[in-house]
């Protein structure tokens, strides 16, 4: 367990990572899981009945949701309350807060060995619904088709939220048989930040009967380099074409170069004053949206853009010109100053919520690393130009996928 000890926030924040393989065969029941535990159970057996006692409970809020690090598969469950010390029964809040949560995950709402069949069809439908509804976002489509060709050897290809194909194959009774397992086996890190102490929320903690498992450590890890760089070209009726490029780093979070390569990002697609920004956007007017980002627990760089389908070579070689521009070094001390004044105030505003902290010492917790808040803000300061430019040597191109909206010539 984690306890981040702090006066700073009015609420409590109890955070429950239930971490796995990421694995097809488990990664859409897992997704309808996170659904089933914020909907209902034994003693809530509806959603009104759930919420109201969540209402009850001076309004606390209770989520959750799945993603991916690396090739792991997290299931994070998130319980906020209002701190105890603004509140006439504070003293038994939290206890409160641990009863609900220990329904939530012990006590499903369940028929036998099968959970609740028509709780789960709705919530299967809703699942379609949202896995659905990102062929209708051609920005997300168009980065999750890169995903899928950049890594098609690899389990990462898949969505945290599932496979829209294997929804409707999950019977009530094979999700109860795959919940026992998940209950078992997934490694569980706790997090809470508030104003609580250890002496308080140990007895909680040791009170769910979670049974004893041995740690895993995690299996992030860097993949391989291709050797030619694939172009993928798909055509759909669309207004605005979507170009989006991948690169390999092989960097990861807590690594030396970790920090200079978030830079580098940073000038180079990260902020509004971006290379890719200001030179595909702004200069030649080439872009409607052009931005990176990093993956710093699978090790690898996005780029995306929306363009006129007509601009797609003009747009793809100024993009590449300004990689290239970041490797010889072609920016300005001031522009890196710049830079790093925009990624601490982005850290600083994370460490002023809960959810920021908790974020961070998640991180850090995967990864083994050291990297608090005021070190990484050091090495920011720190970090100069030559290592910069350094960091980005290790950017190796993967795969550019364009999303068209009729015949072309770029296949």
């Amino acid at each position: 367990m984690t306890l981040l000890e702090t006066k700073k926030f009015k609420s409590s924040k109890i955070v429950f990572k239930f971490r796995a393989p990421l694995e097809r065969e488990t990664i859409t029941k897992r997704t309808l899981l996170s659904m089933l535990f914020e909907t209902n159970n034994e003693m809530y057996k509806t959603q009104t009945e759930f919420r109201r006692r969540l209402a009850y409970l001076y309004g606390a809020n209770f989520y959750t949701t799945v993603e991916k690090k690396g090739n792991e598969h997290i299931l994070t469950a998130v319980f906020d309350t209002v701190s105890g010390r603004f509140v006439k029964d504070g003293d038994t809040l939290l206890k409160e807060a641990f009863k609900f949560m220990e329904q939530v995950f012990f006590f499903p709402n369940k028929n036998g060995a099968a959970f609740h069949e028509a709780t789960l069809e709705r919530e299967k439908v809703n699942l379609k619904s949202r896995l659905e509804s990102v062929f209708d976002d051609k920005i997300r489509y168009a980065n999750k088709r890169l995903i899928e060709e950049m890594f098609q050897d690899d389990v990462f290809r898949y969505p945290a939220s599932g496979v829209l194909e294997d929804v409707d194959q999950i019977s009530a009774s094979e999700l109860f048989d795959y919940y026992q397992n998940f209950l078992k086996n997934d490694q569980i890190d706790l997090l809470v930040a508030g104003d609580i102490t250890r002496d308080e929320i140990v007895p909680l903690v040791e009170s769910l009967p979670f049974a004893d498992r041995a740690e895993k450590e995690s299996l992030n890890k860097a993949f391989p380099v291709r050797s030619e760089v694939q172009v993928i070209t798909e055509n759909q009726p669309i207004n605005q074409g979507k170009l989006a490029l991948s690169y390999h780093t092989g960097v990861f979070f807590g690594d030396a170069d970790f920090v200079p390569l978030q830079l580098a990002n940073g000038l180079l697609g990260g902020y509004a004053n971006s290379k890719i920004f200001i030179n595909v956007r702004e200069k030649a007017s080439l872009a409607y949206y052009a931005s990176s980002r990093i993956d710093s627990f699978k090790g690898f760089m996005l780029i995306s853009a929306g363009i006129d389908e007509k601009n797609y070579e003009q747009a793809l070689k100024i993009i590449k010109e300004q990689v290239a521009a970041m490797k010889a070094g072609d920016f300005t001390e001031e522009e890196l100053a710049q830079t790093k004044e925009m990624y601490i105030n982005q850290l600083l505003e994370t460490n002023d919520s809960a959810q920021g902290l908790i974020e961070l010492a998640y991180n850090n917790e995967l990864k083994q690393a050291d990297l608090a808040l005021s070190q990484w803000i050091e090495q920011i300061r720190g970090t100069t130009k030559d290592e910069v430019t350094q960091a980005v040597q290790k950017l190796q191109e993967d795969t550019i996928y364009f999303l068209a909206k009729g015949a072309n010539e770029h296949e």
